[in-house]
């Protein structure tokens, strides 16, 4: 089922190519040059943590830090983690709520399920559009996690996350199962994406043993012939009518947790430096 959103998409304008844009922003901004226009400033930047996001030491600390270095207002959204996407959702929305009581506009950055969440709230309460200037994805299951389906309908692994996750994670496994390909098809299909919203999509695989998550890349190679990060394939995270930024050389990790020495290309916060400014651009 991987890819299905690609191709039930037959007879749609697939979104832009920006990985050549992307790839000049990001020498840019290794360079030390600015790239950021100047109504950057004017922003709030809501960044929207993935699966375990709570869990793990550093996660997206470099991309705050990036941001808040550029002189920007960021903000953490204090979603759970480990928790339902309803639940999020709904915490999304009172922030959004919140700026649009002070005026301000917000640019959702959202990695993996955080990316999901970012879109679901804009699905499913589209007058809040007028909120929030852009979105961007970092590899985020739009059509659904391999690896979750995997775990979500197997049922023995089923078994084990009902177990483990409430018990190691304080979460809910059903949080899981929602980033299966059923639960993402019924979704989509209910509650489309706005096409008005300028939204760019980072989709990227990797297969390395340089990775670590190179197991899972291989597993998913081997088991549904696609490109994968190592949680989701490529064909999966891209949002319909995004501007896509296509990485052959980027594992699940690498834009939210900064990579020891030698085994990464891309530092966290010139990944999100450069996406941001990639949003602000004129589609």
């Amino acid at each position: 089922m991987a890819g299905w959103l690609q191709r039930a998409a037959t007879g749609t304008t697939p979104g832009a190519d920006a990985t050549p844009r992307f790839r000049q922003l990001l020498g840019r901004v290794r360079e030390g040059e600015p790239v950021l226009p100047a109504e950057a400033r004017r922003h709030q930047y809501v960044l929207v943590r993935g699966m375990l996001g709570d869990e793990l030491p550093g996660y997206l600390l470099d991309n705050v830090q990036r941001l808040e270095r550029r002189g920007l207002d960021v903000l953490e959204a204090p979603v759970d983690t480990e928790g339902l996407l309803r639940d999020n959702v709904a915490v999304l929305r009172e922030v959004l709520l919140d700026a649009a009581h002070f005026g301000r506009s917000v640019v959702l950055v959202g990695h993996s399920k955080g990316g999901v969440e970012s879109t679901a709230v804009l699905a499913l309460y589209p007058e809040l559009r007028r909120v929030v200037r852009a979105v961007v994805t970092l590899q985020a299951p739009y059509g659904g996690s391999s690896i979750a389906h995997d775990l979500a309908t197997a049922p023995e692994m089923r078994r084990l996350i009902d177990f483990a996750f409430p018990l190691l994670f304080h979460g809910v496994s059903r949080s899981v199962e929602e980033l299966s390909y059923p639960q993402r098809m019924a979704f989509v299909r209910e509650h489309p994406y706005p096409a008005d919203i300028p939204t760019v999509s980072l989709a990227t695989w990797r297969l390395s043993r340089l990775s670590t998550l190179y197991p899972l890349q291989r597993y998913l190679r081997e088991r549904y012939q696609y490109a994968s990060d190592g949680m989701v394939t490529a064909l999966d995270a891209e949002v319909p009518g995004a501007r896509v930024v296509r990485l052959d050389d980027m594992d699940h990790a690498e834009p939210a947790l900064r990579a020891f020495p030698g085994l990464s290309r891309y530092h966290p916060g010139d990944v999100t430096e450069a996406l941001v400014a990639l949003a602000l651009e004129p589609g």
